[in-house]
């Protein structure tokens, strides 16, 4: 019996403290968790706060604020009263198996929306919040497409950033669709957030909406979003655009971010597109691309190309421009001494 009586006393402990938003403090919370839809809760709140708990992707790194100095280790957290400036994630973030979104209400009206991981401290300031734990994945990413849809900006960009963290392949879906339906406004931020955050699916889904777009800057960010992708596929298929793309403005901008991004393997394929390309602006977007590459690596290729005779005049007069750009003292003396032959 005294074990059955301790084992129910755990139980309930537990349950107790389950049926709490992260590691919030200075708050009343009310408990709501056989709520399971986002939407019906605020429906039935018209003001303060609710509070729920949602699956993050594999890798994602627990989202909080940070004191002063990005840079700096002390770790805060947040708070419901005020808005933060050092907030997003680290190296050393942990990792995290859930956040926790919180959404203020004000006169029956969304007012704001924050996205924690579940270790993230946070103060409530005295706040009312409704806790409705676990929420259904099609009832939260149903509700997280409305707010990125409707609401003013701040919202809007936290209902992305929870959109692109969520565990559910569907949250894939509905940033591709973001990105197609242009009358979202959200195009760009959606397909940042499919290299960003997605992995694998993330890159399924650039590579269909290269297809799928028109020429033109929504389809270029596609290769900002691959340089941040962390697969494979996503570096093979940004040098894919950079040699083959029917767009010379895709191909130029593909060279830009290899050389930001994967400078290593950048090298020879800038140097393989100064000797192949035929498009003026996409080999002016090479030799710019070559000088971003580190410095050192930059000035030495720049050179070469100056002083090459067998290169044509305007790709020698490019490296010089950006030779006399540089901040190597090292790229100007030698351009100086290339200057008074």
């Amino acid at each position: 019996m005294n074990t059955w009586i301790m084992g129910l006393m755990l139980t309930i402990l537990s349950g107790g403290a389950w049926a709490q938003p992260g590691t919030l403090t200075n708050a009343t919370v009310t408990d709501r968790t056989p709520i399971s839809d986002p939407a019906l809760a605020m429906s039935e709140v018209s003001k303060g706060w609710v509070a729920f708990r949602m699956p993050v992707i594999e890798g994602t790194r627990s989202p909080c604020c940070w004191q002063g100095n990005w840079n700096s280790n002390r770790a805060v957290g947040c708070s419901l009263l005020t808005d933060h400036h050092s907030y997003g994630t680290r190296r050393d973030s942990p990792l995290a198996q859930n956040v926790i979104a919180y959404a203020r209400m004000s006169g029956g009206s969304l007012k704001a929306v924050r996205i924690v991981g579940e270790d993230c401290p946070v103060d409530g300031g005295g706040a009312e919040v409704t806790w409705i734990g676990a929420t259904d994945d099609t009832a939260s990413l149903e509700w997280l497409d409305s707010v990125a849809r409707s609401s003013r900006h701040d919202a809007s960009d936290a209902a992305l950033y929870a959109t692109a963290l969520h565990a559910s392949p569907v949250a894939t879906k509905n940033l591709h669709a973001l990105v197609t339906d242009g009358d979202s406004g959200l195009s760009e931020e959606a397909v940042f957030w499919l290299g960003e955050a997605r992995g694998i699916g993330g890159y399924r889904a650039l590579d269909e909406l290269l297809d799928e777009l028109p020429h033109g800057d929504t389809r270029q960010h596609i290769n900002f979003a691959l340089a941040q992708n962390d697969s494979p596929e996503a570096l093979a298929l940004l040098v894919e655009i950079s040699r083959n793309d029917a767009d010379p403005e895709q191909r130029g901008n593909a060279l830009f971010w290899l050389a930001e991004e994967y400078p290593e393997q950048a090298e020879n394929l800038l140097l393989d597109t100064l000797a192949g390309e035929k498009d003026e602006e996409v080999l002016e977007q090479a030799i710019f691309a070559i000088s971003q590459l580190p410095q050192r690596k930059a000035t030495r290729i720049l050179l070469d190309l100056a002083q090459d005779p067998e290169q044509p005049r305007e790709i020698r007069r490019q490296a010089m421009f950006w030779l006399a750009h540089s901040d190597d003292d090292e790229a100007l003396a030698a351009l100086e001494e290339l200057l008074t032959r």
